[in-house]
């Protein structure tokens, strides 16, 4: 019984092992079928999601080429409708700013016709005599023979001046034109024009008449076939009161009549002015007045100084305003010079003694005894004789070679004579010739 049992737990005891061991293999079973199932899961799982990050990147694309395309559309459409308001604008501008011009331009020739008819008015009630309660500050002074087709620009540029205290003596050496009618006519409009009518007797006779019947504070020479910016006498007048200026002095503007366009006279560039000082007081003992261009319609004169001065244009010769340029340059005390083109001087004009450069160019030389004694006066002969000698040759050769041929030899003659009256000793000749070339060879043919 004993041993039945013992086998019997034997047996009992087998197949339990058995059945631990189907359970343990069975569980082992499991645990790889688990294995593998949750690598396969995670295997599908990476799978999954790097196609879901493959569609997801590719929408990501989509939609950014369809954005950006949808960005450059609606840009070129701002950009279109853009362009297309502003030429809207532009045009309705263009329109408006028309109309504007043509309201102004018609109120503009309804005060010009209202200020007419008061002009006329006034000339109608007023007599030629100025008024001791609106003194006249600047006195305007016109030599005038036979410049019709220039005048009515220079008269109107005159009387549009914003200084309104002028007069404007216009002095008619015996015009054959129409500058007869077209000073009666203005006479008639402004009551400031003074017209004298004479024989003719030429510019230093016309322009010392003018002289002479001047009422104003201030002398003001003009050229009846130049014009003067509507500002210079207002700018020139208060500059020499404010200064106590004998004289005041701007720079020109120049206009080529053959060409018709502005444009500078070769001697009146800015660079032959850069010399004179724009912010001091000056005369000939600071700044030789042979540094700079020298003409006489570019300033404004104090009247009592060149009355107590004596200083006048010399008469029945061509170049007369040489006398008054350098009596006024060399006599004045107290001069300043505003480099603003305030007047325009025309040239290359038919008619103009340096457009038909004849024998009137030998008067020139006739200047030169003038210049001297002036210089000689007011003590700056022997300071700036060299500088006189220089400007005289100078002058003498760039006429020479600017007069008709027909016209040389007798101009030489005189050349001659003049150079000789100067007594140059052998420094001087040397100076000279070293400054002008030309001159080398003039001594040796004379």
């Amino acid at each position: 019984m004993a041993d039945n049992d013992f086998e019997q737990n034997i047996e009992n005891s087998l197949h339990k092992s058995e059945i631990d061991f189907l359970n343990s293999k069975h569980q082992f079973e499991l645990r790889q079928a688990e294995i593998k199932f949750k690598a396969e899961y995670e295997f599908k799982l990476s799978k999954n999601i790097q196609k879901k990050e493959e569609e997801l990147k590719a929408r990501l694309e989509e939609q950014k080429r369809e954005y950006e395309e949808k960005l450059i559309s609606q840009r070129d459409w701002y950009e279109g409708e853009i362009l297309r308001r502003q030429e809207e604008t532009a045009e309705w501008h263009i329109e408006n700013t028309k109309k504007l011009l043509e309201e102004q331009k018609k109120e503009f020739e309804e005060k010009l016709k209202e200020k007419e008819k008061e002009q006329i008015s006034e000339i109608q009630t007023t007599t030629s005599v100025i008024d001791e309660t609106n003194p006249v500050k600047v006195s305007v002074i016109l030599p005038i023979y036979n410049v019709g087709k220039y005048l009515v620009q220079c008269l109107n540029s005159l009387i549009s001046q914003t200084l309104y205290d002028i007069e404007i003596i216009c002095v008619n050496d015996g015009s054959t034109d129409n500058c007869y009618d077209i000073l009666e006519s203005y006479k008639k409009k402004d009551a400031r024009i003074k017209v004298i009518h004479k024989e003719n007797e030429g510019t230093g006779v016309a322009r010392n008449t003018g002289l002479k019947a001047a009422t104003g504070e201030c002398i003001a020479f003009v050229d009846p076939d130049d014009w003067i910016k509507e500002n210079m006498l207002e700018r020139l007048y208060n500059l020499l009161k404010e200064k106590e200026l004998d004289i005041a002095m701007c720079m020109p503007d120049g206009y080529n009549e053959k060409e018709q366009k502005m444009e500078a006279f070769p001697y009146f560039v800015e660079e032959n002015f850069k010399n004179i000082p724009t912010d001091k007081i000056f005369n000939w003992r600071d700044l030789s007045p042979f540094s700079y261009p020298m003409c006489v319609w570019n300033k404004l004169y104090l009247r009592k100084f060149l009355t107590d001065n004596h200083i006048d244009f010399a008469e029945k010769v061509d170049f007369e305003d040489h006398k008054v340029i350098f009596g006024a340059l060399f006599h004045a005390k107290r001069i300043f010079f505003i480099p603003e083109k305030l007047y325009v001087y025309r040239f290359n004009r038919e008619g103009s003694i340096l457009s038909d450069n004849n024998k009137r160019l030998m008067d020139r030389m006739k200047m030169f005894d003038y210049v001297e004694q002036i210089m000689k006066d007011t003590g700056a002969y022997e300071v700036l004789k060299n500088e006189l000698l220089l400007y005289q040759v100078h002058d003498l050769l760039y006429y020479y070679s600017m007069i008709k041929p027909e016209f040389k030899e007798e101009y030489f003659t005189q050349m001659r004579d003049n150079i000789s009256k100067m007594n140059l000793n052998d420094e001087e000749k040397k100076m000279l010739c070293e400054k002008e070339s030309d001159f080398t060879r003039i001594l040796e043919k004379m």
